[in-house]
């Protein structure tokens, strides 16, 4: 009876690590096929090392910079879909502009979690839902919202650790960067989201905490909208140190605002930021993408507004043209 108990104890014992086996090799075949309807999901998805399990992302997608390596990948102005074959031939398929999707695509695919960002994505988030995808919508208002999103995102893919750690090396480089601003004049900006209107950005938004933190002060930081038509007049009274207009790669130039059209706008010449050559484009797809990149985004302001005091951080675009700044503080060093 004893031989027969352990002859029996034996064959459980391989059966279970058979089974086992069978389920761990079930879990590696196992992968993720993860949809970014927006480019800054793109970048928290890269952020976390989960770039081999992306199939599909939005036409603007365009960073980090090894996307533009990718097989199929074109400049958002040259994109055109062709077919729907012609996108699964692709490294990883278009299926959105920013404001709606190829469901056609999106059913090829077949993801596992489709991410969506931001107010005007909420619609499309709910539709595809309904549809039966695993969708995870998320709208970020603050600093500590992004944050936070790129934990949920760790959640949601099995990378808990790794976004918990790298938000962890987020706050620490932000208190960093207070530490210095904290101590230094504080500047009024206006940040011009497009020239059409013009529209601003008001306090309901991480940028107007980026604004904050670099050692500015939004002209605008009492209108609770992360975006709304301004008037020239308000500027004008507003009296701005620095003014900000958006600039992004590929960009053409209708949807660029020149320098000379803004100093040229009536009453401008009579604003701070003309009299003293502080108007300048900013990176608008480094400081609108609420990701892993905001940090940049905070440490490429600070330089901009207290180039004395910070350097122009790595992996940004060209330094912007600084402008006349002593007025406003005597400068420790001269500029190079």
């Amino acid at each position: 009876m004893k031989a027969k108990t352990i002859k029996f104890a034996i064959v459980f014992m391989v059966l279970v690590v058979l089974v086992s086996g069978a389920f761990s090799s079930a879990g590696a075949a196992f992968k993720q096929r993860i949809i970014c309807l927006a480019p800054s999901c793109v970048e928290v998805i890269y952020a976390l090392g989960l770039e081999g399990s992306l199939v599909g992302w939005s036409q603007y997608t365009d960073y980090p910079p090894e996307v533009t390596y990718s097989e199929g990948w074109v400049p958002y102005n040259e994109y055109e879909f062709i077919s729907v074959e012609d996108e699964l031939s692709k490294d990883v398929a278009v299926v959105s502009g920013f404001v709606d999707f190829n469901l056609p695509v999106i059913e090829a695919l077949n993801p596992t979690l489709i991410i969506a960002t931001e107010s005007l994505q909420s619609g499309m988030a709910e539709e595809l839902a309904a549809l039966g995808y695993n969708v995870l919508y998320q709208n970020p208002l603050t600093l500590d919202e992004v944050f936070a999103a790129m934990i949920e995102v760790g959640e949601a893919t099995g990378r808990a650790n790794k976004a918990q750690k790298l938000v962890r090396g987020y706050y620490e480089e932000i208190e960093e960067i207070r530490a210095i601003t904290n101590n230094l004049p504080r500047l009024k900006v206006y940040l011009e989201i497009s020239h059409y209107g013009p529209w601003a950005t008001g306090s309901n938004s991480p940028m107007d905490q980026i604004m904050e933190i670099a050692g500015g002060e939004n002209i605008f930081a009492d209108i609770p909208y992360s975006a709304f038509p301004a008037t020239n007049e308000e500027i004008v009274a507003r009296n701005p140190d620095v003014i900000l207009t958006p600039l992004w790669p590929n960009a053409a130039s209708y949807e660029v605002t020149t320098i000379s059209e803004i100093v040229m706008r009536e009453g401008y010449q009579n604003i701070n930021a003309v009299i003293y050559d502080r108007v300048y484009h900013y990176d608008s797809s480094l400081l609108k993408r609420p990701g892993p990149r905001q940090v940049t985004a905070i440490r490429k302001l600070a330089y901009l507004l207290h180039p004395y005091y910070f350097k122009n951080p790595e992996n940004s675009v060209s330094p912007w043209e600084l402008g006349k700044i002593d007025a406003y503080y005597e400068a420790p060093l001269p500029l190079r």
